[in-house]
């Protein structure tokens, strides 16, 4: 299982939410840049990076998050208000790895399978955020009911198979991630590519989550928080 830092960025700043929730919001300073690489250091080959002010419909980041693939070597993974060819074309200009399609890919599936097809599944990554078992979008703001299963089945179907998965009600709590939830994805679709995202603490949950057959796992405030520590993971 590949185990990928994460870092979310407001504002310039390298923060923390606690579910999804814009109002609680802890801060872990604003270089970025240097705490991508000491991930790197430590024996990262990836990273995991939201842009949270574009989730809201704010883009303010694109060029820091851009900085961070030009000063590492790490394969970026970046999500948070990519909607458009437009988006996924300037971020991979620009030597980032991935795409994580959240929003659009409920709204406009057409477009993102054409995505999928014409950039590749190993770089368009389907954002699959959960609240309640239904998909969430617009920044975790608004909720879908559209379930989760018929959503993930939808793309495989249609060549897509990397899955970001956030149980936004785990996510930044530290009480460990959907085990459950993750499972029983794994069990209906054996070839899915699953990263787990929210509530990792410690290594006895990534250890379960490889167990279970998880592609990868991003790790965000159990790193920032010293809970784990790179040197652990590399």
């Amino acid at each position: 299982m590949i185990k990928i830092p994460a870092i979310d960025i407001i504002d310039g700043q390298v923060v923390r939410l606690t579910k999804g929730d814009f109002d609680q919001q802890t801060s872990y300073g604003t270089d970025a840049v240097g705490i991508a690489q000491a991930y790197e250091a430590a024996g990262a080959s990836k990273l995991h990076v939201i842009d949270l002010d574009a989730a809201r419909g704010r883009p303010a980041n694109a060029e820091l998050i851009k900085s961070i693939a030009a000063k590492t070597s790490l394969q970026v993974q970046v999500g948070g208000g990519v909607r458009s060819e437009k988006d996924i074309e300037s971020y991979l200009a620009a030597g980032l790895a991935a795409v994580i399609i959240g929003s659009r890919a409920l709204s406009h599936k057409e477009d993102v399978v054409g995505w999928v097809k014409e950039y590749g599944a190993d770089r368009i990554i389907i954002g699959a955020d959960v609240r309640n078992q239904n998909i969430a979008v617009d920044g975790w703001y608004n909720t879908s009911d559209i379930n989760i299963r018929a959503f993930v089945a939808y793309y495989m179907e249609r060549g897509a198979d990397q899955f970001l998965c956030t149980d936004i009600v785990r996510d930044g709590t530290l009480t460990g991630p959907a085990d459950v939830l993750y499972s029983s994805l794994i069990s209906l679709f054996p070839s899915i590519k699953l990263i787990a995202s929210g509530g990792v603490a410690d290594l006895k949950d990534l250890a379960r989550l490889e167990s279970q057959g998880l592609y990868a796992a991003v790790i965000g405030k159990a790193l920032l928080e010293g809970r784990i520590t790179a040197d652990q993971l590399y």
